[in-house]
């Protein structure tokens, strides 16, 4: 505003509306006030260069811009979000987590964060957590208010009821001390598929076969002290000392290790204890262009390669009649839906199953608003290969800076290990192959290739 008053003689009034042309991305409106902008500067006695480049950085202020206080207040969230996560990553983290609850999607990406760091995240435990995410000595316990048809009211009966009687010993004795009208039925089923009451000591097959006895019994003696009704079994001189209870036995039969982390997976939206690509992590990320959490910021029509687990399938047909399938991927960070057409999916139908391990090629499709797709153009399945005992990079020795075996030997020191590095350099007089020598073993990390394709570009890497 002071450019357009003191330079080209804008009015206040006149300054305001190119400052509003500018923040309100109205490029009619910028384009109207280019011809008096520019013979004010001519007045002023302004070089013509001058005033065009003046004009040159309005427009693309209009594009993207906001005032000092904004940036000084982000500069500021910044430095003092930097530090909490430098030093209490747990609590950071934590309260990171908590606070995108009501956005589930971005929990599977901050929990694979934490794994990152170094950080354990725990499932959630009826007599550990808190409502929301919390810190346990070192680690990250899961919020109650994570699971799945756990409202707030009932997480706070379930931590009140801790905090006032001790830890829970028993499904029994959950339902005793926390109202079944509070914690429902499905509150209480997802509780136990998640693990939350594993600490009882109990299978969760064993517990979901006598949950409806527990919230029955439960209810009663809620409804009996409400009443203010002693049982016949009570001690007449000791009506409030607690009395012996006997109970129908917990079923000692347990789901497979599949089905558990399937049930895990369905009522917290991501795999906690364990995931089926946990042992594939690295050559997984190796293969692929970028984690599915970070599918929605590429731009519309870019062709990438993703990759994860299949969790769910749904097959229709076109009104052509050709069939075609929507498929659910999931990797540590989140999860993509893939469109497979007719074309696609004939070359690879036999691969598109659940719990398959899948790379898939395809164009990121940003068309139906607020929802990010892939449109496939190339299905693969992963197969995970041995442990490399060598790394092989490709260095075009014609057009590559000079110095660039220097500097990626740099990068090797940092990642010591016991792969060897050999190179295939193309050079005027045709291929050659060049072995590091062993004292630049390197570990190959996906950090080390990250660095690599910084170094050499994403063709370095086979």
């Amino acid at each position: 505003m002071q450019i357009a008053k003191q330079i080209a003689g804008f009015s206040p009034g006149e300054a305001e509306t190119l400052r509003k042309a500018i923040g309100k991305k109205i490029h009619e409106l910028m384009a109207s006030l280019e011809g008096k902008f520019m013979n004010g500067c001519a007045a002023s006695n302004t070089p013509r260069p001058v005033a065009e480049q003046l004009w040159k950085d309005m427009q693309q202020s209009q594009d993207y811009s906001f005032n000092k206080a904004h940036s000084a207040c982000y500069a500021l969230i910044a430095y003092r979000t930097a530090y909490l996560k430098a030093h209490y990553p747990a609590q950071y983290m934590a309260a990171l987590i908590s606070s995108v609850m009501n956005t589930k999607d971005r929990v599977p990406f901050y929990v694979s964060a934490c794994h990152e760091m170094g950080l354990e995240v725990l499932p959630p435990d009826v007599n550990e957590s808190q409502v929301d995410f919390a810190v346990v000595g070192t680690k990250i316990r899961f919020g109650l208010n994570a699971v799945k048809n756990v409202g707030e009211s009932a997480c706070r009966a379930i931590v009140s009821a801790r905090e006032e009687g001790g830890a829970f010993t028993s499904i029994w004795d959950f339902t005793d001390r926390v109202d079944p009208q509070v914690v429902n039925k499905r509150a209480l089923e997802s509780l136990v598929k998640c693990g939350a009451l594993d600490s009882s000591g109990s299978p969760r097959m064993g517990m979901l076969d006598v949950l409806e006895h527990a919230l029955s019994w439960g209810g009663r003696q809620q409804a009996d002290r409400l009443a203010g009704q002693a049982s016949i079994f009570d001690s007449p001189d000791q009506p409030d000392a607690p009395r012996e209870r006997h109970h129908p036995a917990i079923p000692s039969e347990e789901y497979d290790n599949g089905e558990l982390l399937r049930l895990e997976k369905e009522t917290l939206g991501l795999y906690v204890s364990e995931h089926p690509l946990d042992r594939v992590r690295d050559q997984l990320r190796r293969r692929v262009d970028l984690p599915l959490a970070e599918l929605e910021r590429r731009r519309d029509g870019e062709v990438v390669t993703i990759g994860g687990i299949v969790s769910a399938l749904k097959q229709l047909t076109t009104k052509k009649g050709d069939p075609m399938v929507f498929a659910r991927l999931d990797d540590l960070t989140g999860g993509a839906e893939i469109v497979v057409f007719n074309s696609v999916y004939a070359a690879s139908r036999e691969l598109l199953e659940v719990d398959r391990i899948l790379v898939v090629k395809g164009r990121v499709d940003h068309k139906q608003e607020g929802e990010t797709k892939l449109i496939a153009i190339e299905v693969g399945e992963f197969e995970p290969s041995r442990p490399a005992d060598e790394v092989r990079l490709k260095v075009d020795a014609r057009r590559a800076p000079a110095g660039i075996v220097r500097d990626l030997s740099h990068v090797v020191k940092d990642f010591p290990g016991d792969a060897k590095v050999v190179l295939s350099l193309e050079t005027s007089e045709g291929l050659k192959t060049l072995e590091l020598g062993p004292g630049y073993r390197v570990a190959p990390v996906p950090d080390f290739y990250a660095e690599v394709k910084a170094l050499l570009g994403e063709a370095a890497v086979s």
